[in-house]
């Protein structure tokens, strides 16, 4: 058991951290692990690529990271006493002004910058504590009035096969579209609310992000993806606050007027479609409580949409064993 003055130290000056991620980078990317580092940096998408790597080399389970005062003011959490802080580059300018001599022989005052790296840390939120971050316990609960009709009206607006799974990417994962096999996988077991709230945010990507001359960032697809369920939610009257805002503070960080602009117009058009596929089958009965007929239809969806998952979580298990 190697003592404390034993123990590896974290990186501290820029030139470490460089050293860091350079040869990390060859290491991820010439083994097995370049498959869950894929996974790893899903969740932290507001990075740059090479800070993206010095967390996963510094803590590879690291889940959401952020500064000890952003920690503290913006999420009312105290990082751990003796916590050691995961190092990456921050980018800072400094302003200074310059003095130039002019043709005619005057000195003029020129105002530069000068952009620069320096060692900062941030912290996992494992090693903090306080109250909890509303984005990590926001999944939707409840059940949905005329579900049955609404998710069925959903399906037939696409000509994506849809179907539900227990095997998804991630934990955290509750909907994929796959463009190549036109089809789109919900997470088995989600309350009605998430249901509807995912299937519209897949269907979304499935409209709107299926053309690869399109040449999206991945936070614009799901800022449209997610502003998109979030007006058809509204329409339908299921409100999806809770989660959707706090999704969107995340995925429209940095955004600018320009780009956000531009993703509202397809927004807007989208949930204009779907608000009208769905407003064609339930438009008068949408406030009605649900009849005794509706009620076992409901189940039924349920029932049926349970059983398929079985099938399929079936044949996944009947197919490993036999490569086995």
């Amino acid at each position: 058991m190697p003592t404390s003055s034993q123990e590896k130290q974290p990186p501290k000056s820029t030139k470490e951290l460089l050293a860091l991620a350079q040869d990390g980078a060859k290491k991820v990317f010439s083994t097995d692990e370049y498959r869950e580092y894929l996974k790893f940096i899903s969740g932290f998408h507001q990075y740059s690529v090479r800070n993206q790597l010095l967390i996963y080399l510094q803590n590879p389970h690291a889940t959401f990271v952020a500064g000890y005062h952003t920690w503290k003011n913006q999420y009312h959490r105290q990082v751990n006493q003796h916590e050691k802080g995961i190092r990456i580059l921050a980018g800072g300018e400094h302003k200074y002004e310059k003095r130039v001599r002019q043709p005619d022989g005057t000195i003029k005052r020129v105002k530069e910058s000068k952009v620069f790296c320096r060692p900062a840390a941030v912290f996992d939120y494992s090693q903090t504590s306080g109250e909890p971050i509303k984005m990590f316990t926001h999944e939707l609960t409840g059940e949905v009035p005329n579900y049955a009709t609404i998710y069925s009206k959903l399906v037939q607006a696409t000509d994506f096969h849809v179907g539900f799974s227990h095997e998804m990417p991630s934990s955290e994962t509750k909907g994929v579209t796959r463009p190549l096999k036109k089809e789109i996988q919900l997470r088995s077991g989600m309350s009605e609310k998430q249901t509807i709230k995912t299937l519209i945010h897949e269907l979304a990507h499935s409209e709107l992000h299926c053309d690869p001359k399109l040449k999206l960032d991945r936070s614009t697809m799901e800022l449209e993806a997610e502003s998109t369920a979030f007006i058809v939610c509204q329409h339908l009257g299921i409100d999806t606050s809770d989660y959707t805002f706090p999704y969107l503070a995340v995925w429209s960080k940095d955004k600018d007027l320009s780009q956000l602009s531009k993703s509202l117009t397809r927004i807007q058009s989208t949930a204009e479609k779907f608000n009208k596929t769905v407003d064609q089958n339930i438009e008068k009965i949408r406030e009605k409580p649900l009849t005794l007929d509706q009620k076992i239809e409901r189940a039924k969806t349920i029932a049926t949409t349970e059983n398929i998952a079985k099938k399929e979580q079936g044949l996944v298990q009947a197919t490993q064993e036999k490569t086995r």
